[in-house]
């Protein structure tokens, strides 16, 4: 949720990219560029969130919560 910044758009394309990254780390050996970087299998599978630690660290600071977060719903209160 702080990763897409609360809106439904911008966490689906976060999702996405986790998940691009996270099967990336498994067919890596399929890709002649990755293959001849000579990294250790490892670091791909870590590439995911190291990648959702960095956009997180930097987009996390305009992030702002919904002022209804944490707060029941109530029907009669509207």
């Amino acid at each position: 949720m702080i990763f897409g910044q609360w809106k439904p758009n911008l966490i689906a394309l976060a999702a996405l990219l986790f998940g691009l990254l996270r099967a990336l780390s498994n067919v890596y050996s399929g890709f002649d560029l990755l293959v001849s970087l000579h990294l250790p299998s490892t670091l791909y599978n870590m590439l995911p969130y190291i990648i959702s630690l960095v956009v997180l660290a930097i987009f996390s600071k305009n992030s702002r919560a919904p002022k209804a977060e944490g707060i029941p719903y109530d029907k009669g209160q509207r």
